[in-house]
């Protein structure tokens, strides 16, 4: 896949949550806590693709480029450039092929508000 570098315009941050202490009633939240973070391009899938994914599980889902990470796993969570939106790994296309600018395309499903309540 080639990919001009001009197209990494986006901010990707990969991590897990761990739950924090509040001084709320219910005593602690869930916050996004950060390993790394990836300049990234949004993949745009073609009309006929989006058509293909209605009522799969990857319906819904948004694909990011990113330099090939072999340590980038689907335990992770995503946050774009910088939102509230947190996204779930669905996916990681692995670049296959042997150049030194690879590229790994990684399917991610949105799925709640960092510090979101659970109900």
């Amino acid at each position: 896949m080639k990919l001009p570098i001009s197209r990494l315009n986006h901010l990707i941050e990969l991590g897990v949550t761990d739950t924090a202490p509040t001084d709320t009633l219910e005593g602690s939240k869930e916050v996004f806590v950060s390993k790394q973070k990836l300049h990234c391009a949004i993949y745009q899938r073609s009309q006929t693709q989006q058509y293909q994914l209605l009522g799969t599980k990857l319906e819904g889902t948004i694909v990011v480029a990113i330099r090939s990470q072999y340590h980038v796993d689907d335990q992770l969570l995503a946050k774009l450039d910088g939102g509230e939106m947190l996204y779930k790994i669905v996916a990681i296309s692995r670049g296959e092929d042997h150049s030194p600018l690879r590229y790994d395309l990684v399917t991610l499903k949105g799925i709640k508000k960092v510090g979101a309540g659970n109900g």
